[in-house]
């Protein structure tokens, strides 16, 4: 197996028996390549998917063009068979890649929907250099690597891959404040919590902090404090050695019957009736 150090990260090409599985093989991959001004083309491909990431601006084609090369940090992907066009003819450019076979990657990329033989950018492309980087030390580092962590690895690659370039909504991210919020009711829910403690806790007033909590978790803060500690009183039934009562006061109530009442119209059935069934 060769290696290559004359770049900054690590490029390796594998003898098929050794690292194929059922339905997964990687041919090779190299994790920020720098190439020197040059146009690749392969007009028929390769026998096997190449996944590729553009570090620098660069043209990713199916076929001879001159078209203006696409911004930094930009993907294409080319399925077995289908020609290959890439590079920069007037600078050196860095791309990672990798070129995997079999049904598996096949289905993978299928499953994540990212667009084939169309250039795409990902806002944020280390995910997948981190990837290559995994998957190689996993193939090299081991007499016998274990491949299904190198199909874990390509498949979480690949669904990050896809959530980035999804539409705003699927890919908004919960901000930082109300994660904490939530996390403040987790760790204080047998506490006696208000509202205005929970909105305190996110740094809100209580009527923003509840259209947040709810547009971003889709239950409101309240709601939420209740559903945990009904969970939690759940799991503690099935200890028998505490009585309702106790189970009542680890989970914030200090009337049991109360709390017997809210855990019913939350399950459907009594205390008393879960723990008969546990």
């Amino acid at each position: 197996m060769p290696f290559h150090t004359s770049h900054s990260g690590p490029k390796q090409f594998f003898a098929q028996e050794t690292i194929r599985s059922s339905g997964l093989g990687v041919r090779g991959l190299g994790v920020r390549e720098l190439m020197p001004p040059c146009m690749v083309q392969r007009p028929h491909g390769t026998p096997d998917y190449l996944i590729m990431l553009f570090h620098d601006a660069a043209v990713a084609a199916t076929g001879c063009s001159n078209g203006t090369p696409e911004a930094e940090g930009f993907m294409m992907i080319w399925p077995p068979g289908k020609p290959q066009y890439y590079g920069n003819p007037a600078q050196r450019f860095n791309h990672s890649w990798i070129h995997c076979e079999g049904s598996k990657i096949k289905r993978m990329l299928r499953l994540s929907g990212l667009p084939l033989l169309t250039p795409f950018h990902v806002p944020e492309p280390s995910p997948f250099q981190q990837c290559l980087l995994d998957v190689h030390r996993e193939l090299v580092s081991y007499v016998m690597p274990d491949l299904r962590i190198v199909e874990n690895l390509l498949e979480n690659c690949l669904r990050e891959l896809s959530r980035q370039i999804a539409p705003q909504e699927k890919q908004r991210r919960v901000p930082e404040r109300l994660l904490a919020a939530r996390q403040f009711i987790n760790d204080h829910s047998s506490q006696p919590l208000t509202l205005s403690d929970l909105a305190k806790s996110a740094g809100m007033s209580a009527p923003y902090f509840c259209s947040q909590f709810r547009k971003f978790f889709g239950i409101a803060p309240v709601e939420y404090l209740i559903q945990h500690r009904m969970f939690h009183a759940a799991q503690l039934l099935a200890d028998r050695n505490l009585t309702i009562a106790e189970i009542a006061a680890q989970v914030g109530y200090n009337d049991p019957f109360f709390f017997s009442r809210t855990f019913k119209k939350h399950f459907g059935q009594s205390p008393r009736e879960m723990r008969n069934r546990i």
